[in-house]
């Protein structure tokens, strides 16, 4: 039951459970000298009556890096959750690192509060609401409806603590004796690239927490979160105050992000060999690739091009080759073939390390971004505070104002009758944004009419941003 109805208080242990995040794990097999292969010893160390020897994970690798493992209370290995998460490490599509450490937050969460109970993760009683599962199910249920967590949150631990259990019963002969849960099939509606309605088989289970479904109430977007785009006027208050601040690198990324709807991670990934030449551009911007098979991260690895104006371009080719930046690369680690980052700390680390980076938590801490959101929380905010237009800024919001100036663009000059012309103006925005479905994309437009916004001249504001840009790197 809940805490709140217990008549007793928990006695909560002083030590809980916790995970730690190993650099370097590198991955052996064992066997007895009965089934060696070719009873050879040259790569193999005996281990009392095995042989100890390294093999490739399903990706092809010897070793796997960041991978957290869940302590006991007492520190020793919790052996079921280390080996689930070293499994999802070692698959052929692995998780990133990031991804592990949620699967390893959830699970510690859920053995914490198990352990508040005294109740076994392994133990599957008669009575439904005593099974961990339910048992978990019902605190973090509590725990949203006193708006301490968001149903969201809840249910990305759930489905963590099913996939835990799939995995028991698939590696280790886990078989519980009552249901941990009963799952049904969903299908779930959607636009596909074309623009065709399609339906999503999805798995449920009982466990989710059922949430009423949040829509915009016009004072913001819902596009991974709430997202709220600036106006024109606070835009140009934008480029200036980031004028005012003298920092360049958070000058060029800021614009990097409203000028191509890039996020935190993607912009701070880009690299030297991304830019390209401004003699060598004969069109209005450069296409880069970003995601899987690229040193660009972006949101679950998802392959898509990001196009960059060519005058942003310009200014960015002016920045990699400037003694600012030659200084800060100088302190970097050397890479080769373009690969340095663009934007690199006066100490020479980039802003975001890549997910793929072979350096990212080795010997150094993970940068993801606390640098820049130090800067735009204190510093940056503060000169917004001051300026005519104050507003609150959040990075992320950038996005949001490329998706509704790039609409601005597009839908110039097209009537509200044309609604063919209006969805295919949707659709291309769609794939600039890379918004797996086009409904997303629609709450932009949505968001102008509920707050009756008219379309900008958008031409101009961006002649005016570029102006304003081009005058304080060339100055």
């Amino acid at each position: 039951m809940p805490a709140l109805v217990n008549k007793t208080p928990r006695k909560v242990p002083v030590k809980k459970y916790r995970y730690v995040t190993l650099p370097l794990v590198s991955l052996f097999r064992k066997s007895s000298h009965s089934n060696d292969e070719d009873g050879s010893e040259l790569e193999a160390s005996l281990a009392g009556n095995y042989f100890i020897r390294p093999f490739d994970s399903d990706a092809g690798d010897k070793v796997v890096r960041n991978v957290p493992v869940i302590l006991n209370p007492d520190g020793s290995i919790w052996k079921h959750g280390a080996l689930y998460i070293l499994a999802r490490a070692i698959d052929f599509d692995a998780p990133s690192d990031q991804t592990l450490k949620g699967f390893a937050k959830s699970l510690v969460d859920y053995m914490n509060t198990l352990a508040q109970d005294g109740v076994d993760y392994l133990a599957t009683p008669k009575r439904e609401g005593s099974r961990p599962t339910f048992h978990y199910k019902a605190e973090l249920k509590l725990k949203v409806n006193l708006n301490e967590i968001a149903a969201s949150t809840a249910n990305g631990r759930i489905s963590a603590v099913v996939n835990f259990y799939r995995w028991m019963q698939g590696r280790h002969d886990y078989h519980p004796t009552e249901a941990l849960w009963t799952e049904k099939v969903c299908r779930i509606p959607y636009h596909d690239k074309r623009g065709f309605y399609r339906n999503k088989k999805v798995i449920t289970t009982n466990l989710r927490i059922v949430a009423t479904g949040e829509d915009s109430t016009g004072d913001y977007i819902i596009d991974e979160g709430k997202l709220y785009p600036y106006s024109q006027e606070q835009q140009i208050s934008l480029v200036q105050t980031l004028v005012a601040s003298g920092n360049t690198e958070m000058f060029l990324a800021f614009l990097l992000s409203i000028f191509t709807g890039s996020r935190i991670s993607t912009t701070f990934t880009i690299r030297q060999s991304n830019i390209v030449n401004p003699e060598l551009v004969k069109t209005n911007e450069i296409a880069v690739k970003i995601g899987r098979g690229t040193l660009i991260d972006n949101k679950f690895n998802k392959t898509m091009l990001l196009y960059i104006p060519a005058w942003l371009n310009a200014l960015l080719y002016v920045y990699i080759n400037s003694d600012r930046h030659k200084r800060r690369a100088t302190k970097a680690s050397a890479r080769n073939g373009g690969e340095q980052y663009v934007f690199l700390t006066q100490h020479g680390n980039p802003y975001y390390i890549s997910k793929n980076d072979m350096e990212r938590g080795q010997d150094k801490p993970i940068q993801e971004g606390y640098s820049v959101r130090q800067f735009a929380s204190k510093k940056f905010q503060a000169l917004l505070n001051q300026s005519d237009t104050p507003f609150k800024f959040r990075f992320h919001n950038l996005r949001a104002c490329f998706c509704m100036n790039l609409i601005d663009q597009k839908l110039k000059g097209i009537p509200n009758s044309d609604t063919n012309r209006i969805y295919a103006v949707l659709t291309e925005v769609q794939r600039r944004m890379g918004h797996s479905d086009i409904s997303t994309t629609q709450r932009y437009s949505r968001f102008r009419e509920t707050r009756n916004i008219g379309l900008q001249a958008q031409s101009d504001f961006e002649l005016h941003l570029q102006t304003l840009a081009e005058n304080y790197v060339y100055a």
